[in-house]
């Protein structure tokens, strides 16, 4: 897991869990790792939940402790929180996956990061 160039952000309401996973993945890569991230919590996306993570995005900055979009995941297999944001003087975009260790998911996530960063994710 890649930290980002600001202070890790904790984001509201994550005391009982745990940082599964993180990195920096490609701009296009953020839908693809947000719906396998549902999938994994076994919860459902929907168009309006993406526009809401496009509008959220705008203005954010990893180096600003503050300037991390929060999205939350609650499905039937796990809670995760995600926070997202885009690094200034790169094309890519900062994440951070926090979750229930006890949901096994760490491994999983960590996989999704590395492939992120290094292919374009793109559904069949």
């Amino acid at each position: 897991m890649s930290p980002g160039r600001g202070a890790l952000p904790l984001p509201p309401g994550v005391d009982d869990l745990t940082l599964l996973g993180g990195g920096r993945i490609l701009p296009e890569n953020i839908r693809p790792l947000l719906e396998l991230l549902a999938m994994y919590a076994g919860s459902g996306s929907d168009p309006d939940e993406w526009e809401a993570v496009e509008s959220g995005l705008v203005g954010t900055d990893d180096a600003a402790t503050t300037g991390w979009y929060v999205h939350a995941l609650q499905g039937g297999a796990a809670r995760l929180v995600v926070v997202l944001a885009r690094v200034s003087d790169e094309d890519v975009v900062a994440v951070r996956v926090w979750g229930d260790e006890q949901a096994g998911l760490g491994e999983r996530i960590d996989t999704l990061f590395d492939v992120g960063a290094m292919y374009r994710m793109t559904p069949p």
